[in-house]
C-alpha cells in the first residue's frame, strides 16, 4: 500500500471516529467550529493533505478560501474503497490556518492529515534557510546578486548531510537507508548550532546559535532523492532541512551541505 493510500485510510477512521462522536453527542454535531488560535512552530514548518469535499471541493476553492499566491498541488488515492476514491490538496501549515478561519462559524469540519516529512524548502534567491541566528537570509548581504547561485540547490544530488543523532551510527543509517553495506560517515562538524534534547531526553535536537559554537558529528553523502526521503521521514516534521557549511576532516575547504534543525528557534 503507498503513502496516499494509507493517509487515505486514516482519513476513514477519522471520519468513523467522528462519526461514532456526533452519535454520542447528539444536536451538538451542528454547533459552528470555533476560530481558530494561532500555529505552533511545528504545524508552521508542516505539510498537510486536506480532502477535497464540501466547500472545499476543487484546488481553486482552496485557494481562494486559503489567500495562497499558487493552486496546491492535487493528489489523488483510492483507499478502502477502489469505487470510490479520494482527493487530496498538498497545503502547507499556515494554509490550514487560514482555512480554518475561513469555516469558523460553519458546521463543515473539514479532514487535515499531516504529512509527516521533515520540511525541505530551500531558496534560490537566498541562503535561507540558513543554520545560525547571526545569519539572516533577509539581509542583502545574503541575497543572490547577479546569476549567484546557492548551494546545495532544491534538487541538488549527490548532496551532503551533516549528522549529529542517531543518523550518525553506521548501523542506524543503514537501517534506515535500506542498505546492504555499511554506509561511509565521515568525521566532521559544523558552527552555528547548538545541540538540546527534546523528548525527556531522548532525541537530540540541533536548534541555532551563534557564529563561534560548534557541533561535531559525521558527514554522508546522500545519492538520491529516496534516499533523502526516507530521512526526511525518519526525522518527521520536527525537523527541517537547512544549509550549512559542513567542515569534513581531511578534506580541504568547506563542503556546502544540509542538517537536520529542530523546529525552534534559538536555545
Amino acid at each position: 500500500m503507498d503513502l496516499l493510500a494509507e493517509l487515505e485510510n486514516l482519513a476513514i477512521m477519522t471520519e468513523h471516529e467522528n462519526d461514532e462522536e456526533s452519535l454520542r453527542t447528539g444536536p451538538s454535531q451542528y454547533q459552528p467550529a470555533p476560530a481558530p488560535l494561532d500555529l505552533s512552530a511545528r504545524d508552521q514548518k508542516s505539510t498537510f493533505l486536506v480532502k477535497l469535499e464540501g466547500p472545499l471541493n476543487s484546488p481553486t476553492h482552496i485557494q481562494s478560501l486559503s489567500n495562497s499566491l499558487t493552486t496546491p498541488i492535487l493528489k489523488s488515492a483510492e483507499g478502502i474503497d477502489a469505487t470510490a476514491p479520494a482527493t487530496f490538496c498538498l497545503i502547507t501549515g499556515r494554509m490550514k490556518l487560514a482555512l480554518l478561519s475561513a469555516l469558523a462559524g460553519s458546521t463543515f469540519s473539514p479532514t487535515f492529515i499531516r504529512v509527516n516529512l521533515a520540511v525541505k524548502d530551500l531558496s534560490e534567491y537566498s541562503r535561507a534557510p540558513t543554520l545560525g541566528c547571526d545569519v539572516d537570509p533577509t539581509l542583502p548581504q545574503h541575497r543572490a546578486s547577479h546569476a549567484e547561485v546557492f548551494y546545495p540547490m532544491q534538487d541538488q544530488y549527490p548532496v551532503w548531510y551533516f549528522f549529529y543523532g542517531t543518523l550518525a551510527v553506521s548501523d542506524n543509517l543503514a537501517a534506515r537507508l535500506g542498505l546492504s553495506e555499511i554506509p561511509m560517515l565521515r568525521k566532521a562538524w559544523v558552527r552555528g548550532g547548538v545541540l538540546r534534547t527534546w523528548g525527556g531526553g531522548k532525541y537530540k535536537a540541533l536548534i541555532d546559535g551563534s557564529a563561534n559554537t560548534r557541533v561535531d558529528g559525521w558527514a554522508y553523502e546522500v545519492a538520491s532523492a529516496d534516499e533523502e526521503e526516507m530521512l526526511r521521514y525518519y526525522e518527521t516534521d520536527y525537523y527541517e532541512v537547512v544549509r550549512c557549511d559542513i567542515h569534513v576532516q581531511d578534506v580541504a575547504g568547506i563542503v556546502k551541505g544540509l542538517v537536520f534543525r529542530f523546529v525552534r528557534g534559538c536555545g
